[in-house]
């Protein structure tokens, strides 16, 4: 699947990073959106963390990391059709099947799985 990464680097105020911040950095570390970020839908952004420093005394410089993976409708897998969000992982089951006009043994797909592999993020707490 086709990735798009990106990043971002933002000032903050001195007070604006606080313990309660930094938390809120690292709990949304590795969560998709669960809303419309950055003009991609929900489930579509990855927040792969912030990097920054203190200025001197005075404010913040923050660099956010993101990588983007496209949501897709109706993908169809011999008549099974299922909807995938970016970052979520599809997989398919396959049973041994008789082909019975070449008289051989071919893999049939009987079962399309999609998974959730990150937790949801609400990207609002990142203050961007």
């Amino acid at each position: 699947m086709p990735v798009y990464n990106f990043s971002e680097t933002h000032i903050f105020d001195n007070a604006d990073v606080d313990t309660a911040y930094k938390s809120a950095l690292f709990q949304l570390t590795g969560t998709v959106n669960d809303a419309t970020f950055r003009e991609c839908a929900a489930g579509e952004c990855l927040f792969l963390g912030a990097s920054g420093s203190k200025r001197g005394t005075g404010d913040w410089e923050i660099t956010f990391r993101f990588s983007a993976s496209p949501n897709k409708t109706a993908i169809n897998i011999d008549g099974m059709e299922v909807d995938k969000k970016g970052w979520e992982y599809l997989w398919v089951y396959y049973e041994d099947q008789l082909d019975e006009t070449a008289n051989i043994m071919v893999k049939k797909p009987i079962g399309v799985y999609v998974e959730k592999v990150y937790d949801d993020g609400d990207f609002g707490g990142l203050g961007l």
